[in-house]
């Protein structure tokens, strides 16, 4: 052991700069990997934690038309389902996502995520019950929370009989703690919400409202194709004529997505998770430590010439080959550990940094006790592998030669060194060219011309009490210097990918919309233009303004005609614009702008706040002074208002994130390809010390000389670019795919990323060998 630490601290102390690279490099990676990883074990193991994840499907429809598939699904249509096979075990008919709703317990108030359903709907998801069970459900006004919950409500799990109140106690709408569950993961279905029931006869045997979505347990995986059979068979006999188009394809009609996969699937999610995108992420964390591994091969091999004497000399002296192997070996393992154990101080001290939203998992070093054990298994192999060629090379000389010769740049080691620098190279031009890819698109999405002025736009939400006072809000804002209007709207405009769908008349009349609720200030607000008929105006109700993909899809439609028969008047069209996101085509998609009136007299739920501000005016000290003026008219409510942009980016989380972390990594990986570069020109540029002598004797300038250095990476880099482009290109390309509206792929991104590495890599060099290029010939040659 004492010779071990010996050798290794006489290398550190002689190669001091590249020991410390190397170090921190290994470091480097081990963080990047953990963090990858972290991220990959949360969408790997997505769904995985419920009891029985592999016997739970939802239930997916394409019912014809326009929509294509779909998960929403009419309560009828659900328990049909649900009656139409014994091998179901049980149902759940749930709405579709969760809500953040405010929570008032014992005068205090907490923002939860609200989730509803009929009945027992968690029976399928069988979670984990601390005291009470999920049969409560089927009590009116009963609620389960998670025991993270009751702790913080009540300071205690025993939390049964307890009282909630659903906004403000003054509401009346209460809730009866009926089960406390046991945390649920972050990275399930349902997460940790309060979850209660719907009223038992809503929508009962209504065909018309497909709001819910459907799960269902089945008693074994195997019975999947006699379940989907006997439902098509079901629904063949009992589903109403007029809710399906056309002549069904039935055998293509219904579609079970297994609870593993729900992550995945793009059906109600077109932002969900890439399968592509976790493997691609697992890919980069093993190339990220390969080329970590890569490095301190190199550094070995580059200072095995150094080295031979002094090991050969051991040998002289009675070492045996396989003593002094071993202790090569053991000196390697050591390096690697302790790069990986660097690498927990990086982490420990970056827990609590931005490095947490780079990821969707959690990043605490205690949560992850199999992937850190797995990472210090990896460094141990990695440092076996990486000094397994260099320990029996330096050992395989007869010592006489050794110690009569040089053997400071062996063709064969020269060749390997190029090799693994060319690797590096490989890797980086690779992921750069796919995070400038990915750029071009992040840029596109923000720069792009919506057809409305999001950028003088914010936006608040009015609480639910406060729907009633929405034109004394309005006014009372509308006063407030540099404001220049304020509408009131169900949504915000280009914040998610699918808003409400409507389908109206019939036969060749019949058109599918997306509709967008407003009110009659809302065109002028976001500046969105007419083309033809007027604008809304006050007293206006069911009434609609459609796009020009609506009106060219439907031609029949027309300016102060019903839009189908017996339907309401349109009244005027406007400009296309980007209503959604670019995961879809807005310009060919039909939307209308609506104002609910008479007949949605109960539907009337508009509660965003569209808040347009003069040019120049300062937007944070809007948001402040909007946030004063809400306080004294409804004290302790958060109208929560935010730039539009700011909403936009919050539908591109997924892809900005994803685009981050391929960022990150990319600079990661040229980091590490300079270490790599710079070890190797460093003992390079030692080794050729008297040829540098020589030749400025000889006349060469310090120019001349860096050009000798630099001219023979550069053809590395032309190689390993023309090598990696296509790989870059694909990455990129196949991220792209998850948009209907794209960027093209511009030349720019190549030529730019060629010119970064070889710029870095150039100047890498050239600090390296600068010192040598410029020092006295005359020592050079004495020295040597």
């Amino acid at each position: 052991m004492n010779t071990l630490l010996r050798n290794f601290s006489h290398t550190f102390r002689r190669f001091f700069t590249a020991s410390v690279l190397n170090l921190l490099g290994l470091s480097i990676a081990f963080s990047a990997c953990f963090v990858i990883l972290t991220q990959v074990d949360y969408d790997y193991n997505y769904n995985k934690a419920y009891p029985a994840h592999d016997r739970i499907y939802r239930v997916e429809v394409d019912a014809g038309g326009d929509y294509g598939w779909q998960i929403w699904l009419a309560r009828p249509f659900c328990e049909l389902v649900g009656a139409s096979s014994p091998h179901i075990q049980a149902i759940s008919v749930t709405s579709l996502s969760n809500n953040k709703n405010d929570f008032e317990v014992d005068e205090h108030i907490y923002s939860e995520p609200w989730f509803t359903g009929f009945g027992d709907y968690l029976e399928v998801f069988q979670p984990t019950m601390v005291c009470g069970t999920t049969t409560s459900l089927n009590e009116p006004n009963h609620a389960l929370i998670s025991a993270s919950m009751a702790l913080r409500f009540f300071g205690t799990t025993d939390a049964i009989g307890k009282t909630i109140y659903v906004d403000r106690k003054s509401r009346n709408q209460s809730l009866v703690i009926g089960g406390v569950y046991q945390d649920m993961p972050e990275n399930s279905q349902l997460g940790n919400c309060v979850f209660s029931s719907y009223s038992p006869n809503l929508n009962k045997d209504s065909w018309t409202n497909w709001n819910y979505a459907l799960y269902i347990r089945l008693d074994n995986p195997a019975s999947l194709a006699d379940v989907r059979q006997s439902v098509i068979e079901a629904c063949k006999r009992m589903i109403p004529k007029d809710r399906i188009s056309g002549d069904e394809d039935w055998e293509n009609f219904i579609h079970f997505t297994p609870l593993d996969e729900v992550h995945y699937s793009t059906v109600g999610n077109k932002a969900a998770t890439s399968k592509a995108a976790v493997y691609l992420l697992l890919c980069v964390s093993v190339l990220i430590l390969l080329t970590a591994a890569v490095n301190y091969m190199n550094f070995s091999l580059a200072e095995t010439p150094m080295r031979l004497r002094s090991i050969n000399t051991q040998k002289v002296l009675g070492a045996s080959t396989f003593s002094l192997r071993m202790y090569l070996l053991l000196e390697s393992v050591l390096v690697c550990v302790c790069g990986f154990l660097l690498s927990l101080l990086w982490l420990y001290l970056l827990q609590d940094t931005s490095l947490n939203t780079l990821v969707a998992s959690d990043l605490s070093l205690v949560n992850h006790p199999v992937l850190l054990a797995s990472l210090g298994g990896i460094a141990v192999l990695m440092g076996l592998l990486a000094g397994a060629y260099p320990s029996y090379y330096v050992t395989s000389f007869p010592p006489a030669l050794v110690l009569k010769g040089s053997f400071g740049l062996s063709p064969k080691g020269k060749m390997l060194r190029t090799s693994l620098v060319c690797f590096q190279f490989f890797v980086s031009f690779m992921l750069i060219i796919a995070v400038g890819i990915m750029y071009l698109q992040s840029r596109y999405i923000q720069h792009s011309d919506y057809g409305y002025d999001k950028e003088v736009v914010l936006v608040g939400t009015i609480p639910y009490e406060y729907l009633d006072r929405r034109e004394a809000i309005v006014s009372e804002l509308s006063g407030l210097s540099g404001i220049e209007g304020i509408s009131i709207s169900q949504f915000v405009l280009s914040s998610a990918d699918n808003y409400m769908s409507w389908g109206r008349g019939e036969g060749e009349h019949h058109i599918q919309l997306v509709c967008f609720p407003v009110d009659y200030r809302y065109l002028s607000v976001l500046g969105i233009k007419i083309t033809e008929g007027r604008n809304f105006k006050p007293g206006d109700g069911d009434v609609y303004i459609f796009n020009e993909a609506a009106r060219k899809k439907y031609p029949w439609m027309k300016v102060d005609e019903p839009a189908t028969p017996g339907d309401y008047p349109v009244v005027g069209f406007c400009e296309n614009i980007r209503f959604s996101s670019f995961r879809n085509n807005d310009a060919v998609e039909p939307m209308a702008f609506f104002i609910y009136g008479k007949d949605y007299a109960n539907w009337d739920a508009n509660n965003i706040l569209n808040i347009r501000v003069a040019v120049g005016v300062d937007k944070v000290d809007m948001l402040h002074r909007l946030a004063e003026a809400t306080e004294k008219m409804a004290p302790g409510r958060d109208f929560r208002f935010r730039f539009m942009d700011e909403v936009i980016d919050q539908n591109y989380r997924r892809e900005l994130r994803f685009t981050r972390q391929i960022l990150l990594f990319s600079l990661i990986a040229i980091v590490l390809s300079m270490i790599g570069v710079f070890g190797l020109t460093l003992f390079e540029s030692e080794y050729r010390r008297k040829e540098i002598g020589i030749r400025k004797i000889m006349g060469s300038s310090t120019g001349e000389i860096l050009y000798m250095f630099t001219k023979r990476y550069f053809v590395m880099l032309v190689v390993c670019f023309v090598l990696a482009a296509p790989f870059g290109w694909w990455i990129g390309h196949d991220w792209l795919e998850s948009f209907s509206d794209k960027t093209p792929i511009r030349a720019l991104v190549f030529v730019a990323s060629f010119l970064l590495v070889s710029l870095i890599t150039v100047l890498t060099v050239t600090f390296q060998c600068w010192k040598n290029a410029n020092e006295n010939p005359v020592r050079s040659i004495k020295t040597e």
